[in-house]
């Protein structure tokens, strides 16, 4: 780490934005590597954070915060040139920590707390670790983003009740359906959204059928390959959708679902896994992501109280990061002297006949001290603190 690193972060706002624009924004594992790459061109730290909720780009190095965003934008707009760019935002510095901390607690979030955003948070840390681009500060704040978040959801009520998209969406489709007792259901996708759901479904008495292409037999529900999805559709009445792109087109569910027997599809995807037109149909009642996130649980009002100590807690790590990353400059300025005087040795020993152990000491040690002599004489410090820099006794 330089003793002049900046972190800064460059973020597309969720609450601010409608699904097709965070449609347009989904970036995925080719984005990130690429990003990575792009990063390690530069000597730069990176990490992008990309859920269905929103886009994180936190970035590092040795520049002025300005230059860092700019080309955090620029990345972005490299990945997604026709998407429009008028809902990101960004920060710099302890406010940038902030948003990184507030995102990792779940208080950024479409459900109040959800769990899912922490391990989103953590996978994208091990993986700018892997690619080589978690500078120092970067990994330090990464990390005590994930702690403060493991925090707040044990010893808090953040994360009490629907505290995630799957619960959301599991709690709607009861609200409309009534009972899941051998209800035929089928989910979407085996993912950790699709895990979740499962999770969730698995005590409720559903006849659960998992469309996944590579999720094994289960004792606790059925697996079929998404090829066979046109032969499952017909006989469901509720479906959770959970993967990374259009999985119910409209063509698909016309066919299907040409009885018009009541049916219940929530979409938890982004970009969105159902064709909006789909709701249209006869008999299906469709919510994407943007509508489960508004979901008013039993459990809101407990999370909402919790803010505000997730928030002291998110100030107190702060300020133990603060600490953390000046101890990490201070290295940087020890290493940095470190190699200076090594490469100060070094010209001297060039430069100097070596028989003439005398006039080298003098010479090495005057050339060592000469900056640090001339910085002594202007410093503002008092002579106290000097003494006790430069280990001086008091005499």
């Amino acid at each position: 780490m330089s003793s002049h690193e900046s972190i800064v972060a460059v973020w597309l706002d969720g609450a601010s934005c409608p699904v097709e624009v965070r449609e347009a924004w989904a970036l995925d594992a080719l984005d990130a590597d690429r990003l990575a790459r792009a990063a390690r061109e530069e000597g730069l730290g990176a990490c992008l954070v990309s859920t269905c909720f929103r886009v994180e780009l936190f970035v590092s190095g040795d520049r002025p915060a300005e230059a860092l965003k700019a080309w955090a934008r620029e990345q972005l707009a490299t990945a997604r040139p026709d998407a429009p760019r008028d809902g990101f935002l960004d920060a710099e510095g302890e406010d940038a920590l902030r948003h990184l901390f507030r995102v990792a607690a779940g208080l950024e979030s479409a459900v109040l707390g959800e769990a899912q955003i922490l391990g989103q948070v953590r996978r994208a840390r091990a993986a700018a670790e892997a690619a080589g681009v978690l500078r120092p500060a970067l990994r330090a704040a990464f990390d005590t983003a994930v702690r403060t978040g493991q925090w707040a959801r044990r010893v808090t009520d953040l994360g009490r009740g629907t505290a995630s998209t799957a619960s959301a969406a599991v709690q709607w489709v009861e609200d409309a359906v009534g009972t899941w007792s051998r209800r035929p259901v089928l989910v979407l996708g085996g993912g950790q959204m699709g895990r979740l759901l499962l999770g969730r479904l698995a005590d409720t008495g559903a006849e659960v059928t998992l469309v996944s292409a590579h999720a094994p037999a289960h004792q606790g529900f059925a697996v079929v390959h998404p090829d066979a999805l046109a032969d499952a559709l017909p006989g469901a009445s509720v479906v959770f959708t959970a993967t990374d792109r259009l999985a119910l087109p409209l063509a698909l569910a016309r066919s299907a679902w040409a009885d018009g027997r009541p049916r219940v599809v929530a979409d938890l995807g982004v970009p969105r896994n159902v064709a909006p037109a789909v709701g249209r149909l006869p008999g299906v009642a469709l919510a994407d992501i943007d509508a489960l996130g508004a979901v008013v649980d039993a459990g809101l009002a407990a999370r909402e109280a919790a803010i505000p100590e997730v928030e002291a807690a998110i100030e107190t790590a702060l300020g133990g990061l603060r600490d953390a990353l000046a101890g990490l400059r201070r290295e940087a300025l020890v290493a940095d002297f470190r190699r200076r005087a090594e490469a100060i040795r070094q010209e001297t020993l060039a430069s100097t006949e070596a028989d003439d152990l005398d006039q080298l000491s003098r010479t090495l040690t005057n050339r060592l001290l000469h900056d640090v002599t001339a910085a002594l004489r202007s410093a503002p410090a008092d002579d106290d603190a000097l003494r006790a820099l430069l280990s001086l006794d008091d005499g």
